[in-house]
């Protein structure tokens, strides 16, 4: 990157950075780079005022572009600029006589001309006169002061500023590199930045301490033109050294601070020296300069993660350890694969930050700091797909709790004060961003921020999940590859781009500002707390019944070779449906589709063979997303179809269309071969949903089981397996086989009187057994309380008790839906207590190893459920209306309880080249649960009470 600063402070660029393969190579090969456009094109005056750079850029924008122009002058003539000026137009005198302004090509010939004007240098950036070295406004002014969206190379030049002052408090390290685009001014075929990091904390060469201290970790700005993470996390440094973050600063002898800027490429996009393009494999074709979602090779920086379970085969899960997954030597390994994909030239980035995220010890906290469109609320908080037991459960909720809490108080108000510029805002967007014709806008129900903070899992927030993501692969257990961090992704509002360009909107960006930077004191704070938390059962026995049928285990696969293939289409988009087709041949075993739109919403359908739509997307929902991400597990043949088309008007657009189709000529595969479609062996794993159990009953606080902190696992094979035999049932929580359930083990001796309170039943083992249908029917009749989950609710249809009348078996129907969750709740339902409406998920299914596609679920008939006496917690549409949680209740409020998803085994048939988790129930789940249980959950900070969630009194 040109360097146009006046000061002498260089940059040690290669500080921290050994030289790999790549990026060998990648400097081997960097003079081979063609350019379309030549320095000094441009400028029809004979001036000498602008720099070469300068002067490229004038050759290359077009008339209406507005060119971020630093102008020295030989004396302080500011009035000969007026004729130029604009709002943000800026002037100084020390340490040189300068102005700020932005001026059209036209426009700068004419300044270039003046007398006093001796120089014209190209400055985006927030601080107009970081070129000088001014810096009496911070390296990163306040939002009111700033006259731009930060800027990656004044981001670069700020946090040096920052270490230079702040020698003992602060470390900025480069982690490695980027892919790079082509930087046409310095005639490179590449460009690689640094992914640059801000470590902060006391005395931080002290390296034994450092090594000691709690690490708390943020990401800012992963998609490129999502730019509030980079405006918060970068002024929120610069408040923290000029001490005006006082609680924080407080922390620093016990906390480190990780500032990491994850995607260089996306945030220097927008500078002119750059081609880019969003598919520069694909597509050579040059689109406009803006801050960009994606890398210089074009791919979701945020889809490169080694994440445990299933992976769109379209991605590139970087694991430095390379092939065979273990870590072979410093830094990323000589075996990372080549084939079937380059992951050292497509996704270094990934490489480099798994890498180094891995050299830390004690990180603990962290938060990926995303945008997203229009929302109700103004920051949503999304919960990572990972295994929570109960004390990491109330953890995480906890930081939402006070999250929640904080926000709301920070900004609120003033989002309410707003209402009318976000209303006019949604009208713009619509109008000149989206081209809806202006007679039409009133039909989109766009809304305004009506709070501050919302929080659940990634699909109650925003409605669709997906694999690969950093803070997955962060949360993830160490043993599986991950960090084992309790990570947050958090999503600002109004925070992507629209525009060719983005637009800098001071009264947005700060309330943008300080609703993150409000987050990042809550998640820094929390890091310092002791959340404990427990169940209290009122000493109260649960069994629940385990099989080895729900085990999964890797040594069970049978590989079989396949051919994946991968295409692109770029396709241009306007108010007809336009049409991509793919063909997908015998044996296919995953389809994989994404749509993506970065010019604008887009009406999106995927038709099968036979012409039926079998998914569809509105890129402007309520919940407006650009990207589509389809798979399907096993399509029939023939030649499938993407539709697109605009939301009217006579705007076009454009959508990328990515597909992958993993099949095999093979009769039978068990799973698609990990190294055939991703080139990394398969991990190990043995993993059971009913290593729930065992979890649970570590927290259970006044029963006989084991306490929190206590030694947790499994016991034998799944639990307690047949450790009591025939009635002699008393530890809080215990495993019972179908054949101990058959030999009279819910009852104490051959009397009527139950040996343990609530059984759970989660499977539909035993099911053609009568004489173990006979014992469960026996248990509810005297009273017991049983919780059914999951193809566990199939025995409702089986029972002849008087909670079941008229259900039969053909009332319950097992079905799979993208991903299990309520379509309508009943929030004042006791099996709901505790929860919120935002809570609808079930459990998260890609760790689980499922597509997004084919997730199980089990739901009852609500007439038979209703007739039979049951309320109804929640249903789930599909084809058909199904309960999917409710209650058959006694006086007492036991009884018959449905959950009709929440531990499914893990699904084997797709690749899954990290492993599997155990589980993933979510907090809905886990709440239902315990409600239906009778128990209640207990929350406490360090050491107060802060939260009660049940009915136990």
């Amino acid at each position: 990157m040109h360097d146009e600063r006046t000061h002498s402070t260089e940059l040690d660029r290669s500080k921290d950075i050994p030289i790999s393969r790549r990026q060998f190579v990648r400097l081997s090969a960097a003079t081979a780079g063609a350019v379309s456009l030549s320095k000094g094109v441009a400028a029809d005056s004979t001036s000498s005022a602008p720099t070469e750079l300068y002067d490229f850029v004038l050759g290359r924008v077009d008339e209406e572009y507005e060119i971020p122009t630093l102008v020295g002058l030989r004396r302080p003539a500011f009035d000969a600029l007026e004729p130029y000026s604009d709002d943000y137009f800026r002037t100084t005198t020390d340490p040189a006589t300068a102005a700020w302004l932005r001026l059209t090509p036209t426009e700068a010939r004419d300044v270039a001309e003046l007398d006093v004007v001796e120089t014209l240098k190209y400055s985006p950036g927030s601080n107009p006169f970081w070129r000088l070295g001014e810096y009496a406004n911070g390296a990163f002014p306040p939002v009111d002061d700033s006259v731009d969206h930060i800027d990656y190379e004044q981001m670069v030049d700020g946090i040096h500023h920052l270490e230079a002052e702040h020698g003992d408090r602060v470390r900025v390290r480069s982690w490695g590199q980027s892919p790079g685009h082509e930087n046409l001014f310095e005639e490179t075929a590449s460009d690689p930045q640094e992914l640059w990091v801000v470590e902060v904390t006391n005395d931080i060469d002290d390296e034994g301490a450092f090594q000691e201290k709690e690490k708390v970790f943020f990401s800012l700005s992963i998609h490129g033109d999502e730019r509030s993470g980079a405006e918060a996390g970068s002024r929120f440094v610069q408040r923290l050294l000029d001490g005006d973050e006082p609680t924080v600063e407080a922390m620093l002898d016990e906390v480190v601070l990780l500032f990491a800027y994850t995607n260089p490429d996306g945030f220097s996009a927008r500078r002119q020296e750059y081609l880019v393009n969003d598919d520069p494999i694909g597509d050579p074709e040059p689109e406009n300069n803006s801050f960009k979602r994606v890398t210089g090779t074009g791919v979701d920086p945020n889809r490169g993660y080694p994440t445990v379970g299933w992976i769109n085969p379209a991605y590139y899960p970087a694991e430095p350890n390379g092939r065979d997954l273990q870590d072979d030597m410093p830094g990323v390994d000589d075996d990372v694969p080549t084939s079937p994909k380059e992951y050292e030239e497509i996704v270094p980035d990934s490489l480099d930050i798994v890498e180094a995220l891995r050299g830390y010890d004690n990180l603990n906290y962290g938060s990926d700091l995303h945008g997203m469109f229009w929302s109700s609320n103004f920051i949503e908080g999304l919960i990572v797909n990972d295994q929570y037991d109960h004390g990491e459960l109330h953890d995480i909720y906890e930081l939402n709790r006070r999250t929640n809490i904080r926000v709301r108080d920070e900004i609120e108000s003033d989002l309410d004060a707003h209402r009318e510029q976000f209303e006019a805002l949604n009208r713009e967007y619509l109008i000149d961003g989206y081209g809806v014709p202006p007679e039409y806008v009133d039909q989109y129900d766009t809304p305004v921020p009506e709070s501050g903070y919302e929080y659940g899992t990634i699909f109650d927030t925003i409605q669709y999940t997906t694999s690969g993501t950093l803070i997955s692969w962060m949360s993830h257990p160490e043993d599986q590859g991950g960090l084992g961090v309790t990570m947050m992704a958090h999503e600002m509002g109004w925070d992507n781009r629209v525009f060719d360009r983005m637009v800098f909107r001071p009264w947005l960006v700060d309330l943008q500002a300080r609703g993150f930077q409000e987050v990042i004191r809550t998640v820094t704070e929390h890091a310092a707390n002791d959340v404990t938390a427990d169940i209290r059962t009122g000493k109260a026995t649960t069994a629940y019944v385990e099989t080895d049928s729900l085990t999964r285990r890797s040594s069970a696969l049978s590989f079989e070779d396949i051919d994946t293939t991968t295409a692109r289409e770029k396709l241009g988009v306007g108010k007809q449906w336009t049409a991509s087709s793919v063909s997908v041949p015998d044996g296919t075993h995953d389809l994989s589709i994404t749509v993506d739109s970065p010019t604008g919403p887009i009406l999106t359908k995927l038709r099968d063979a036979s012409g039926r739509v079998v998914r569809s997307h509105d890129s402007a929902s309520d919940r407006p997303r650009r990207t589509a991400e389809w798979s399907i597990p096993e399509p029939s043949s023939g030649e499938w179809t993407v539709e697109v088309k605009t939301l009217g008007g006579e705007r076009e657009a454009t959508a990328t269309v990515d597909r992958t189709v993993v099949s095999s000529t093979a009769d039978t595969v068990t799973s698609p071969d990990p190294e055939s479609v991703f080139g990394y062996e398969q991990r190990s794993y043995s993993v059971s949903p009913l290593a729930y159990f065992p979890d649970y009953e570590a927290y259970m606080a006044d029963g006989r089981g084991r306490k929190s902190g206590e030694t947790r696992g499994h016991h034998g094979q799944n639990g307690n397996r047949g450790r009591h035999g025939n009635g002699n049932i008393t530890d809080a929580m215990t495993g019972l086989t179908v054949e101990d359930i058959k030999d009279g083990a819910l009852f104490r001796g051959r009397s009527s009187r139950l040996a343990v309170e609530n059984l759970v039943v989660s499977h539909a083992d035993g099911a053609d057994d009568d004489a173990y249908v006979r014992e469960l029917d026996r248990f509810v009749s005297n009273g017991g309380n049983l919780v059914l989950t999951d193809a566990g609710v199939s025995h409702l249809g089986l029972l002849e008790n008087n909670l079941t009348t008229g259900i039969t078996a053909a009332d319950v129907t097992t079905f799979e839906s993208e991903i299990p969750h309520f379509d309508r709740r009943n929030d004042d339902h006791p099996l709901l207590m505790g929860t919120r409406n935002v809570q609808r998920e079930f459990y998260n299914v890609p760790p689980l190893g499922y597509p997004i596609a084919n997730a199980p679920a089990t739901g009852v008939a609500p007439t038979a459920f209703e007739d039979a006496g049951g309320t109804v917690a929640g249903v789930t549409d599909g084809q058909d209306r199904l309960v999917t949680a409710g209650s058959i209740r006694r006086d007492d409020g036991s009884g018959i309880h449905v959950i009709g998803g929440m531990l499914p085994p893990a699904y084997q048939r797709v690749a899954h080249p990290f492993g599997m988790l155990e589980y993933t129930a979510t907090f809905l789940s886990h709440t239902m649960l315990t409600n239906a249980l009778g128990f209640t959950q207990r929350r406490y900070v360090n050491g107060d009470l802060v939260e009660t969630f049940g009915t136990l009194d």
